[in-house]
């Protein structure tokens, strides 16, 4: 069970994030917290689960490239090494140049050649992509739907977010949620 839960995340997180998962992996992937107007999205000053798997939904159409409704090993992967570059700033390692430097890693392997690298990059990424799908499409007919993307606990973010029980995340409750999110990450940390 543990794994098919990390598997969903990790396709979600490759597919855009659906929603509030986005959140839930942002900070402890070193990403930006989405913020309140970026899931409030008709500005009223609350957020829907509407609003939630309406973002969702988006993101997994932007990802499904051929319009099928569902992902296939091209678009996955290619969700995935766009996530990548944009997370590096356009180039890998330190100088953006497809070099590590001194440190090691990559440049080790391949010597320094961008060519090998990125051979090499590109090898672990169909790995990874087959891996995800293999382990994310429940019906095996090699591609993956929204209901298959979707993380099997996204609502209950959404839940906890929601303390007054009434299917609305007010600013309020956002604010509340983040700042015990911070208290919570900071003691675990000390």
């Amino acid at each position: 069970m543990k794994k098919s839960v990390l598997t969903a995340l990790a396709v979600s997180i490759a597919v855009g994030g659906l929603g509030l998962s986005t959140m839930a992996s942002a900070k402890s992937r070193g990403g930006n917290m989405p913020s309140f107007a970026d899931f409030d999205t008709d500005g009223n000053g609350i957020i829907t689960q509407a609003e939630i798997d309406a973002i969702g939904a988006a993101k997994f159409a932007e990802s499904d490239t051929n319009g099928d409704g569902f992902l296939d090993t091209d678009e996955l992967s290619a969700k995935m090494t766009d996530r990548g570059e944009n997370r590096r700033g356009g180039g890998r390692g330190h100088g953006g140049n497809g070099q590590k430097g001194q440190h090691g890693g990559e440049g080790q392997q391949g010597n320094g050649d961008p060519e090998l690298m990125e051979a090499q990059r590109a090898e672990r990424m169909e790995l990874a992509t087959t891996h995800m799908l293999q382990r994310a499409d429940t019906d095996g007919d090699g591609k993956l739907s929204m209901d298959e993307v979707r993380p099997p606990k996204a609502g209950q973010m959404f839940e906890r977010l929601d303390a007054d029980d009434n299917g609305e995340v007010s600013q309020a409750e956002w604010d509340a949620a983040m700042s015990q999110r911070g208290n919570h990450r900071g003691n675990r940390n000390n």
